[in-house]
This record gives structure tokens, C-alpha cells and sequence, in this order.
């Protein structure tokens, strides 16, 4: 077997997105190298990913390293040392960014604002997508659903998302998310009437597949979104609004998957 197709095989049970992210990094890392990932020194890894101009960009290569390695039972601890290196530089990044747009993004009230604009304009799909970054606070990834009328369509595929709309109630399945693995399946059920006739509109015009292109989903969203500040931004103006609410920020964080904790180091955009 390659390299490639071993590493692939100690990602069995991960979701479809991770694997997906995990395959283009090391394609990624591979090319960058021009050989294998395994037959490379930590040091050669470590000058290869400084060529890379973004903090981001080099953690998710030095990512592909370490699991590389590990896969190979070789050293790496001096991968490891320049990820917490990384990691730190992209908080204090993180802070810098989160204090500038205190004042350049949009209120909460306006994200409401625009999400009642969309329903009465019939823009069904923006609509339906804003209803869930605002009310379930969801990550791009997690708006790859089909909608289906029966429950037996919601068990055809246990690694995909679903939304089964009933004649009074939608169930938002979703067992595909970032961190699926840790947090497991995620169901909830709404029974919002102009959602449900936004998702009827949707099946009535044929769209099974809610986003059109799995692969551009990024761009639909950033689309749909008001003055196209992405779902990122939707969630640090929710944050923002409810920091001071313990119970607010608990239910924000069962519904991302995520800690209280990285939900305010991350998207808190006043107590920087």
C-alpha cells in the first residue's frame, strides 16, 4: 500500500469533511516535499511549511506531519513544539482581528432583521440558511443536508445530514459536523411555520440537495449571508450578544459542538 492509502486507513470513522480536509493537506504536504511525507526529517517538514505565508495554512500541514510520522512511529517532538508555537501566534492573531471588528460588524438585532427581510422576500434558501446560523449557530459544513419526507431516508446513509420534514415539524439530523466524533449525533427539532414553508419551497422546486455544490458550500453561504460576512462573523456577533449569558452560551455550545471555552476565546469580540 502508499503512504497515502495507510494514511487513510487510520482515518476509518472519521466524518467524510475530515477525511476530505485530511486528504487535501496531505496532497498538499506531499507536493510541497516532492516525496513522501514519512521520508522526511522533522527539520525538512518544519523549513518546507515555513515557505507557507499563513499561521493557518502551516498548522493544518504540520498536522499532516505529526500524523505522518506518528502512523511511522517516528519522532515528533519538534513538530509538536512549533504546533503550540503556531497555536499561540494564531490566538494573538485571533484577538487582534476580534477587537478590530467590534466595531465594523453587525448587531444581533440586525442579523434578525435581515433574516425577517429574506422570508417576506421568498428568498427560501438564504433564508433557511440564515434561520440555522442564527437559531443553531451551525458551522458551513453542517448546512450539507437533504431534505426528505420520510424517516426511513434519514437511515440511508448514517454518516450524511439530513433535514425530515413532516407536515408539522422539521428534524434537523446531523450526524456529519466537525467534531461529530467527540459530540456525537445532533437532532433538533423545529416547528417554526415560516421555516417548515421555506424547506416545502425547496422540495417543491426539486432541490433535494440543499446546497447546490458540496464543494463551493463556503461561497453559498458567504452569499446568503447579510453584507457576506460568512458564518464565521454570525457566530462572533451571537457570541458577542449573549456573553454574559451563561445559559445563552451553554445552548450555543451544545449546538456548535464545541466548549464555552473556545466559543469565548475565539468569537468573543469585547472581552479580548
Amino acid at each position: 500500500m502508499s503512504e497515502f492509502d495507510n494514511f487513510m486507513a487510520t482515518l476509518e470513522g472519521k466524518s467524510v469533511n475530515t477525511k476530505k480536509a485530511y486528504t487535501t493537506q496531505y496532497k498538499k504536504l506531499h507536493k510541497l516535499l516532492d516525496k513522501n511525507i514519512g521520508d522526511a526529517s522533522q527539520q525538512k517538514i518544519m523549513d518546507t511549511i515555513e515557505e507557507v505565508d499563513n499561521n493557518h495554512a502551516r498548522q493544518a500541514l504540520l498536522n499532516i506531519g505529526i500524523l505522518i510520522r506518528r502512523m511511522n512511529k517516528l519522532e515528533v517532538d519538534k513538530l509538536e513544539k512549533l504546533r503550540d508555537k503556531l497555536k499561540d501566534s494564531i490566538k494573538e492573531t485571533q484577538k487582534i482581528n476580534n477587537k478590530n471588528l467590534d466595531e465594523t460588524l453587525p448587531t444581533y438585532e440586525e442579523l434578525l432583521e435581515f433574516l425577517n427581510s429574506l422570508k417576506d422576500k421568498k428568498y427560501y434558501r438564504d433564508y433557511i440558511i440564515n434561520y440555522l446560523l442564527i437559531n443553531y449557530n451551525v458551522r458551513n459544513e453542517d448546512l450539507l443536508f437533504k431534505i426528505v419526507t420520510t424517516k426511513k431516508e434519514t437511515k440511508e446513509n448514517p454518516d450524511a445530514n439530513y433535514i425530515w420534514l413532516s407536515p408539522r415539524k422539521a428534524e434537523y439530523i446531523r450526524n456529519d459536523y466537525k467534531t461529530a466524533k467527540i459530540y456525537g449525533k445532533k437532532v433538533n427539532v423545529i416547528t417554526d411555520k415560516p421555516f417548515l414553508s421555506a424547506l416545502r419551497q425547496i422540495i417543491k422546486n426539486g432541490n433535494i440537495d440543499f446546497i447546490p455544490n458540496p464543494n463551493q458550500v463556503g461561497y453559498y453561504i458567504k452569499q446568503a449571508t447579510l453584507l457576506g460576512i460568512g458564518e464565521g462573523n454570525y457566530n462572533k456577533i451571537i457570541v458577542n450578544h449573549f456573553r454574559n449569558n451563561i445559559d445563552k452560551l451553554k445552548e450555543i455550545s451544545n449546538n456548535r459542538g464545541t466548549s464555552i471555552t473556545t466559543l469565548l476565546e475565539s468569537y468573543d469580540i469585547k472581552n479580548q
